[in-house]
């Protein structure tokens, strides 16, 4: 970690930092600006959270804007905020954030950047008129995956407005988690097939349902998981269940579990059946856990899942074809093994954390040169925040305009 004054300060905006994928993204990118020798600051609108404790431990401060039902205030006390910091990047942690982000950041003449962690229809969708302002009022948007770059420009949104900054895992600490308990009984003698996301209805966790009963009529000694906090679809996945014939020696609904690394390296298997996804940030953690992972085509996972290599992808209602999967992979040891081991190898080659201070410096480099903002894109270009410059050129993650 440098030990020199930083001269370039980033304010991270973030109303959200929960335990939730997106915001472990916030967390690493926070993280690995500071360990490239930045000066980065949080500010928080929002109480409490998880990754708040966590960032202070990192010796990152920061500062909280929270007045519950007074927008105009937290946006002048944001505003305020950021003319006494007066950082040259102002980056919203998720689409959302840029409500008051947007606004402050362009006020305070900050390079002013969205991030978009969904598909990009979520994002426009879910805040209506509002979405297209602050897309305006954004210098630029860096989404966690190519389907929603591609999903924002069918929207009329400038392509070269977008750069894209896939997730990571830090597989040093992923590691650690997975030797702690799971916070979850599972039988000892049984095929542990996992599905980990909220119960949403988005999710689709029937589809799971649906393969697990099918799967089980030719091995029944898979037996599923569903984990993840209940947003109003757990009584209908029950309902679902019973009339499956899954009972509680067939299937259980833990709850949010908080260690889900110790819970995937215990499970056998992953399945993802979301309708949408921006990059599944579980897909991640279950090839780090050596799983083979079998997929329905919601956003970035069929570039994440190689075909037949680390997992199966499947259409996203195929339920037949998704349990003819999770049969196969329950009766191969081998597969299992084989598979595990080649997500395992993807994940350290292209998703490591170590990758992400560079991959980010790119971008925030790209932008600065589309807007010609010469002393942030001479501070950059030096390269003396990245570990490796040079090595991840910003091509690769972020399209120049064409003349």
């Amino acid at each position: 970690m440098s030990t020199r004054t930083p001269s370039l300060c980033v304010a991270i905006v973030a109303s959200s930092l929960r335990l939730a994928g997106a915001e472990k993204q916030t967390f690493y990118m926070a993280r690995a600006l500071r360990e490239a020798g930045i000066d980065v600051r949080l500010l928080y609108l929002g109480d409490g959270g998880y990754y708040e404790t966590l960032l202070r431990k990192a010796g990152i401060p920061v500062g909280q804007i929270y007045a519950p039902n007074r927008p105009w205030l937290m946006l002048a006390k944001l505003i305020g905020t950021l003319r006494r910091l007066r950082p040259q990047i102002v980056l919203a942690a998720q689409f959302g954030d840029l409500l008051y982000a947007a606004v402050a950041g362009r006020l305070c003449q900050g390079l002013t950047l969205g991030g978009v962690r969904s598909d990009g229809f979520y994002e426009l969708n879910g805040h209506g008129r509002f979405s297209q302002w602050m897309v305006r009022l954004a210098h630029g948007l860096i989404a966690n995956s190519g389907r929603a770059r591609q999903n924002l420009v069918s929207r009329g949104i400038r392509r070269e407005k977008i750069a894209v900054l896939a997730n990571v895992i830090d597989l040093r600490e992923f590691d650690q988690r997975t030797a702690l308990a799971a916070g979850v009984s599972l039988p000892p003698d049984r095929i542990i097939a996992a599905g980990v996301g909220s119960l949403h209805s988005c999710k689709r966790f029937e589809r799971f349902l649906e393969a697990l009963a099918l799967a089980r009529h030719r091995e029944p000694r898979l037996f599923g998981v569903i984990a993840g906090a209940d947003c109003s679809a757990k009584a209908e996945l029950q309902a679902k269940a019973n009339a499956l014939g899954l009972g509680p020696h067939d299937l259980v609904f833990p709850g949010e579990v908080g260690n889900v690394p110790a819970l995937l390296a215990r499970s056998a298997m992953l399945v993802v059946t979301s309708d949408y996804e921006g990059f599944p940030n579980v897909i991640l953690e279950a090839m780090a856990a050596r799983l083979p992972v079998v997929s329905v085509p919601a956003g970035d996972a069929g570039l994440i899942v190689r075909e037949g290599e680390t997992g199966y992808m499947v259409d996203a209602d195929d339920t037949r074809s998704m349990s003819a999967y999770m049969v196969r992979l329950a009766q191969s040891p081998v597969t299992r093994e084989t598979f595990g081991a080649a997500g395992r190898k993807r994940v350290e080659e292209d998703y490591g954390y170590e990758l992400l201070a560079d991959r980010l410096v790119a971008i925030l480099g790209g932008f600065a040169r589309q807007y010609r903002r010469q002393s942030l894109c001479a501070l950059l270009q030096r390269g003396e925040f990245t570990k490796n410059p040079g090595a991840i050129p910003a091509s690769l993650i972020f399209e120049q305009p064409t003349a």
